[in-house]
């Protein structure tokens, strides 16, 4: 039975909060003025109706003033507009409406639900659109492929991989696979190896399933170069500039222990003291965390041959590590991730192959049955850490843990005055202006004499390159700036 859900004044304070430390819409959050009418919102709603989960369309915010609450009048003639452009999607998008009472000003939520699969892509103009970081953006035809696709269950693991054969098996990797798969059946506990792999799908007739070669291979990428991870830091203050940039290949226990490894060395580690007064290393990012997200992308990613040049990437950012992989999720949605009904498993024996297998460190690739996610969320809890945030698009999938509170400090070294200079063309006069306590908009602007749009700009800036903490909410004129890390 469908719930109606309502979105109550705390919860789009929440969603408001979160996009003005983005300094941006987000994938499933569209935010618009609406002062002067409907605004035109057809590829919106059509890349909505293709996200999983559908989306959020806000009217009565302006994000140009820092996602300042303007309010709407006139809600039912908004309702109306917004219902009208959604019956030209075609198939037509469902659209749910809220009106929520904020600062004294009425905002209306839309709230676009996402279609079934058997009726996506929707389209308009004859043309499918799907939501990428704060924006809609026009389809490719592997991307609609991969919708269409997602009508039925993938088996492309168990396809076969044409001149592969079991000699490209890793040796170390086959015989504590085999050794695995005879203690934990009895059916096959005696069966010769050739048929322990046909029954497992390691093997297709001659060739390797890509299951085999993506799990037990020596070198998967002869084949499919795609099945690899690629990996870059963005350091505070570096702009668009990358840091430690890696590019891991091997079967999926290499990818994940070359992953971790790469987490760790480009994370900081803090001394903290037990109880009994001895002191030890913490890392900033729980490894148990990283490792279930990372494993999680090596496994459940699309194998299908239109993601055959996509891999999986890890993003280190000044306030998050951002993990992505091909493909959506399957046969779970968002939200039952981490409960008990959050188990399906994309590539059906790719993921029985990891749970046979070990990395370096002695543990399976696949821990536990569908409670990886609740052990991510426990440990960064632990850590002090916000829960993970996932972003399911149906042609890729993200996982998100912020370093620290959204809005809080980053964990950012003392920026030098080039670094600040090089966040944006304002910002070291901005960053002399706020000085070394706090200050508001107002201040920097009179004592700098930029305009409110400067200002705003490069403390926006300033605070992406963790150079800043804002304290409050952005376009509030009560709002206060300081630097990080404090003086």
């Amino acid at each position: 039975m469908y719930t109606r859900r309502v979105m109550s004044a705390d919860e789009l304070r929440h969603v408001l909060a979160d996009l003005r430390h983005r300094g941006g819409d987000s994938t499933l959050v569209e935010v618009k003025r609406a002062t002067g009418g409907c605004p035109r919102l057809t590829e919106t709603l059509c890349a909505f109706g293709n996200m999983p989960d559908g989306g959020l369309v806000v009217l009565g915010v302006d994000e140009k003033q820092g996602f300042a609450i303007v309010g709407v009048r006139d809600v039912a003639v908004l309702e109306a507009g917004v219902c009208a452009q959604a019956r030209t999607v075609v198939p037509p998008v469902q659209v749910e409406f809220d009106t929520v009472a904020l600062d004294g000003k009425d905002v209306l939520v839309a709230r676009v639900l996402g279609l079934p699969s058997a009726d996506k892509p929707c389209r308009t103009g004859g043309r499918a659109y799907l939501r990428q970081a704060d924006g809609d953006y026009s389809m490719s035809d592997p991307e609609v492929a991969q919708l269409v696709a997602l009508q039925d269950r993938p088996r492309y693991d168990c396809m076969p991989v044409e001149r592969s054969s079991t000699d490209d098996l890793d040796p170390d990797l086959l015989h504590a696979f085999l050794a695995g798969v005879r203690q934990s059946s009895r059916r096959l506990a005696d069966e010769p190896d050739l048929a322990v792999l046909d029954a497992k799908g390691i093997v297709h007739g001659t060739n390797l399933a890509l299951a085999g070669l993506y799990g037990l291979g020596q070198y998967p990428q002869k084949y499919v170069p795609s099945l690899s991870v690629t990996a870059a830091s963005r350091p505070a203050g570096a702009g668009v500039r990358l840091g430690d940039l890696a590019h891991f290949d091997g079967p999926v226990p290499d990818l994940l222990d070359l992953s971790v490894e790469w987490v760790a060395r480009n994370t900081r580690q803090a001394v903290v003291y037990t109880p009994d007064g001895h002191a030890r290393d913490q890392p900033e990012i729980p490894p148990t965390a990283v490792r279930e997200l990372v494993s999680n992308a090596l496994v459940h990613r699309d194998l299908s041959p239109r993601t055959q040049s996509k891999s999986v990437e890890i993003r280190l950012l000044p306030d998050r590590l951002v993990i992505t992989s091909p493909g959506g999720l399957w046969g779970v949605s968002r939200d039952q991730l981490g409960t008990p009904r959050g188990k399906s498993a994309v590539n059906e024996f790719l993921y029985d192959t990891a749970r046979h297998v070990r990395t370096n460190d002695g543990r399976r690739i696949v821990e536990s049955e569908g409670g990886g996610i609740g052990e991510v969320r426990t440990a960064l809890r632990e850590a002090d850490l916000p829960d993970p945030v996932f972003i399911d698009t149906g042609v890729s999938f993200t996982a998100i843990i912020y370093r620290c509170e959204p809005g809080g400090p980053t964990p950012a070294a003392s920026p030098t005055p080039d670094a600040v200079a090089r966040t944006s063309t304002n910002a070291a006069l901005v960053w002399q202006a706020i000085g070394t306590a706090t200050a508001t908009a107002a201040d920097i602007e009179r004592r700098t004499g930029l305009t409110r749009r400067q200002v705003a700009y490069a403390l926006a800036s300033l605070a992406d390159a963790g150079f800043v903490a804002v304290d409050g909410g952005q376009g509030d004129r009560s709002t206060t700036y300081r630097r990080l890390p404090p003086e």
